[in-house]
């Protein structure tokens, strides 16, 4: 059991450490998560292993991997720092006129077209001094960032995820394909012409198959693509000036739109695009983010987005 004095030893930042170590199981990466040195991340833990008695964590190969006591811990420390968390962010007054609070939200590159534009105009007259940073979304750290709070919200297509992540649907979209308005099959758009038709695709990725190309796949169809990009507003412009098609949700297609391109139906019935938006359950008691939350699942179902 700890003595008193050796926990009058603890102070907050060594459980920050031993939380983030947790998470990330890499000296390196929990010095990045913090914005401290990989010497100081090596010191607290070294502070922390005096007090508890036991090495908490054991190097193997390129990990740090728990100790038996460790595992035994790291539920109630987890825990705990999650309620402080929640009580100073019950404490604080969150005003959306007045607030510079930072928020980072993570989201694939071809999401932001659909997302950016209408919650920045609306943050602009309600909120005008908030800081918002759309970042990269990486999957597999996604869990340890929204718990560190390296990440507030996340954007993303649907898909199962466990708790502490919570989630809401942002906005359902149809698909529909973009097209040159000179293009000959702008006016008679068919399954046979479509496939036989030259394609760009839009993916972070630099190879397999996108959302759409899965979903025709499902239905028997092969859409061999040659072209592939990461922008959907890049595409446009190649498909402005080519007879190539973009495959692209509805709501991006009506962002990219100008005088120069056309969109009509995706002439297969494929499943609607689910884009959903992700954050901790232990945040909900953080009024400011609850705030930007629930603003983002009224605007884009008010907007008609939701489609």
């Amino acid at each position: 059991m700890l003595e008193d004095r050796q926990f009058e030893k603890l102070d907050l930042n060594l459980l920050k450490v031993f939380e983030a170590l947790w998470q990330h199981r890499n000296m390196t990466r929990v010095a990045e998560a913090l914005h401290i040195t990989p010497s100081a991340v090596s010191h607290a833990m070294r502070r922390f292993r005096d007090i508890l008695g036991d090495p908490l964590f054991v190097k193997e190969k390129q990990s740090m991997l728990p100790t038996a006591a460790c595992e035994r811990l790291a539920p109630a420390i987890l825990k705990a720092l999650g309620d402080i968390r929640k009580a100073l962010g019950e404490f604080a007054d969150f005003n959306p006129l007045h607030s510079h609070q930072r928020f980072v939200i993570a989201m694939q590159e071809s999401l932001e077209l659909g997302v950016l534009p209408v919650l920045l105009s609306t943050l602009e007259k309600q909120a005008p001094n908030i800081e918002i940073v759309s970042t990269r979304l990486h999957r597999d750290t996604m869990l340890a960032d929204l718990t560190n709070r390296n990440l507030h919200l996340v954007i993303d297509i649907g898909r199962a995820v466990a708790a502490p992540i919570s989630h809401s649907l942002l906005r359902r979209d149809t698909y529909k394909v973009l097209m040159n308005k000179q293009n000959p099959l702008a006016q008679n758009l068919d399954k046979k012409k479509y496939v036989a038709a030259r394609h760009i695709t839009v993916s972070n990725r630099a190879k397999g198959a996108s959302v759409e190309e899965i979903a025709l796949q499902q239905l028997g169809v092969s859409r061999p693509s040659l072209w592939r990009c990461q922008n959907y507003r890049a595409a446009a412009d190649v498909v402005a000036n080519t007879e190539a098609l973009l495959t692209l949700p509805g709501s991006v297609a009506d962002a990219v739109s100008d005088d120069n391109l056309i969109s009509t139906k995706l002439p297969y019935q494929i499943p609607a695009l689910e884009t959903h938006l992700y954050w901790h359950s232990q945040q909900e008691g953080e009024p400011g983010l609850m705030w930007l939350r629930d603003l983002m699942l009224h605007l884009f179902a008010e907007s008609g987005l939701t489609r």
